[in-house]
């Protein structure tokens, strides 16, 4: 059996919520530097609100309808999910991640946080992406560059096809993708993080180590740094990825059995930064570094699916 029939009790922390029996050891290795990193890294890379904002007008622009349910693959922390069932009582969601002590963050932080009847509408799973088809949802997502870890065409091919089969017959799956001649060359980003209720100010650092021009096989870190502090808190987080292209991304959705594979690109302000606005596009430009999302379409064009 998946999950307990009682209520989980970690500390203090009190859950009407089933927790997968496999995720419950995620809570002894949950060190407090652990938890640290990930609230500074929810503080410096993660804007749920707006994402899900985004995805649910995104599907409201293809199928006239606002989505229901919603699979976050790779979910880490589960921000994605927790803020998807605050937007409607009707919603639900279901979370996939292999690392436990990312989903006992979730629990403990943000599932913690909402009402019993709200957390009983997120289902968390501890499990591979591609094992899992059912339930069917509207709208399934892997962000953050995650599916990157997929270095073939085949695993990735075969993970779009396990995405596609997971979708009703009228959904939605968004991948988010960067790009750019920066890419191809290490470099480092370096941004200061105001302080919030739960993080101090700080500067993060994104690194890229390496890039191999022939495999496209590139591999990034995440440093730390307190605002005013000289101490660097290096390779808190670090990717080996392959770097894959918009049209990549967009052939193998559609071998994948999608009907369409959209592009919404991310537009630039004044200053020549991402202004976080996406629109649907045919034609890009050469920036140094690009953001995007390809958007599988499933059932859209009357093919039977």
């Amino acid at each position: 059996m998946l999950h307990s029939e009682t209520e989980f009790r970690s500390k203090s922390l009190t859950l009407a919520h089933p927790i997968p029996y496999n995720l419950i050891w995620g809570f002894d290795l949950l060190t407090a530097q652990r938890k640290k990193f990930f609230a500074w890294y929810e503080a410096s890379v993660v804007d749920a609100p707006q994402d899900v904002d985004l995805f649910r007008s995104i599907f409201l622009r293809v199928f006239g309808r606002y989505p229901k349910t919603y699979r976050e693959d790779f979910c880490g922390t589960f921000q994605h999910s927790v803020e998807w069932i605050k937007f409607n009582r009707n919603n639900r969601a279901w979370a996939l991640d292999l690392d436990p002590r990312t989903l006992a963050y979730g629990v403990e932080t943000h599932l913690s946080t909402l009402e019993p009847s709200q957390q009983k509408r997120i289902t968390l799973l501890q499990k591979d992406v591609r094992s899992i088809i059912n339930p069917k949802v509207d709208f399934a997502t892997a962000l953050n560059f995650s599916y990157s870890l997929f270095k073939t065409r085949a695993e990735l091919l075969s993970y779009f096809k396990k995405v596609y089969a997971s979708l009703h017959s009228r959904g939605l799956f968004l991948v988010d993708v960067m790009g750019g001649s920066a890419l191809h060359e290490p470099s480092k980003d370096e941004r200061r993080i105001p302080k919030t209720k739960k993080t101090p100010a700080l500067d993060y650092f994104w690194e890229q180590k390496t890039f191999d021009p022939i495999s496209n096989h590139a591999k990034f870190a995440i440093h730390f740094r307190l605002k005013g502090k000289r101490k660097v808190y290096r390779n808190v987080f670090t990717y080996d990825w392959r770097l894959w292209s918009l049209p990549e991304l967009q052939e193998i959705m559609l071998e994948a059995g999608f009907d369409e594979a959209k592009i919404f690109w991310e537009g630039s302000s004044r200053n020549g930064q991402g202004n976080g606005i996406f629109r649907e596009r045919v034609r890009g430009e050469a920036c140094d570094v690009w953001l995007a999302y390809v958007v599988g379409v499933k059932g859209r064009s009357g093919k039977k699916v």
